[in-house]
């Protein structure tokens, strides 16, 4: 009778066991990062308290022969990016018909170098954009901004005809339901008061930089 061999060894040795398990934890950690960056991206701000019509404010003329489009901003804002790229389109294809301010959020106490960011120097380099410092934040809080990317669009009469944010993500540009009723009100082609979701930082937040982080 023939001595009996001893088993063979697992195919499947341990160090391979553990570089299996090893990958599958690498796996679940990147799809979790990756899920809260898109948690992060589709999380909308708080909405405006935005009044009715246009609030009386010497710091901001109305132009009665157009409609009047306001963006409040956050200076240090990094997602506010995208909804400036957003409003140049809006300048763009509107043809005249909206006059378009962008406010920055300055508040009292802020460090001397808070207007000097790239956010600010972009907004003032398009051509028939106004740019405001809010100094003190006197007129976000008569507008009732909270988020900055927050839009609010009054039709000729001073009716508020949008309240919202003109891009579909934190920080992501593209087409988006907030440009698409803001043209189509200044085209007469839409007249309910229409609202969508801003996304962006808080426009209260300590006068430090804006961080993006989820």
């Amino acid at each position: 009778m023939l001595p009996t061999q001893p088993s063979t060894p697992s195919v499947e040795s341990s160090s391979w066991r553990h570089l299996r398990l090893g990958l599958l934890v690498w796996v679940l950690i990147l799809g979790c990062g990756f899920g809260g960056l898109i948690s992060y991206q589709m999380r909308a701000g708080t909405a405006a308290v935005a009044p009715g019509a246009w609030p009386a404010c010497g710091d901001l003329p109305f132009d009665s022969q157009r409609y009047n489009l306001v963006m409040f901003a956050h200076p240090q804002c990094p997602c506010s990016d995208a909804s400036l790229e957003e409003l140049k389109i809006v300048l763009t294809q509107s043809h005249g018909e909206i006059k378009s301010t962008v406010c920055f959020f300055d508040p009292d106490g802020a460090p001397a170098d808070w207007e000097q960011t790239s956010l600010v120097q972009a907004a003032k380099s398009i051509p028939g954009l106004s740019v405001v410092m809010d100094q003190k934040g006197t007129i976000t809080e008569k507008f009732g901004a909270m988020t900055s990317g927050q839009v609010l669009m009054f039709d000729r009469r001073g009716n508020r005809v949008f309240a919202g944010g003109i891009t579909g993500a934190r920080g992501h540009a593209g087409d988006n339901r907030g440009r698409t009723l803001v043209l189509a009100l200044a085209k007469g082609e839409l007249c309910a008061d229409a609202q969508t979701s801003v996304f962006g930082c808080a426009l209260h937040d300590a006068t430090g930089p804006t961080k993006a982080t989820p």
